[in-house]
């Protein structure tokens, strides 16, 4: 279970949307903290009480924490996309300037050849780092954030005569 206290409801939203559709960086933040692999793996965030004074709309905030969480999850999917095609162009460079130095051999001097299998090289070797590494820990993010789009909410008003 995760906790969380505030005064206010308008606590949990940004301060500058006067609509109450984003969630404040601070809260949404906190809540990203509990996602790491091992937490991730027990299960053990399921549930997120919310401690506060005042009553608070637990549906219109559990909407705008799905929303701040598919946000995210449209922005990694935008990241590994952009780096798909990035994987695509040094993969065809990099087999291109491969390619020509091999096809070059009989014409050039070697200086010239070892640059251009560089070039190629280098290529290749940036399109298979991203493909099998930032690709996977983007991938691996937008699975840690699976549960706080499903945490079940739990609001719990405290009694307010307790502070006197």
């Amino acid at each position: 279970m995760i906790q969380l206290t505030v005064e206010k409801e308008s606590d949990l939203y940004n301060p500058y949307d006067p609509s109450r559709e984003r969630i404040n960086e601070g809260v949404y933040h906190y809540l990203k903290t509990f996602c790491t692999p091992l937490e991730a793996s027990k299960h053990v965030h399921d549930i997120l009480q919310i401690n506060t004074d005042s009553p608070i709309d637990a549906d219109r905030f559990q909407r705008v924490l799905h929303d701040a969480v598919e946000r995210d999850i449209a922005e990694f999917d935008r990241q590994i996309s952009r780096n798909n095609r990035r994987v695509i162009w040094e993969s065809f460079f990099g087999v291109l300037f491969c390619a020509l130095g091999i096809m070059l051999t009989v014409y050039l001097d070697e200086l010239l050849l070892t640059i251009i299998s560089l070039l190629g090289t280098m290529g290749l070797k940036d399109a298979v780092t991203i493909s099998t590494t930032f690709n996977h820990d983007i991938k691996n993010l937008k699975k840690l954030l699976s549960p706080i789009k499903d945490i079940k909410l739990e609001v719990v008003q405290r009694d307010i005569g307790s502070k006197q």
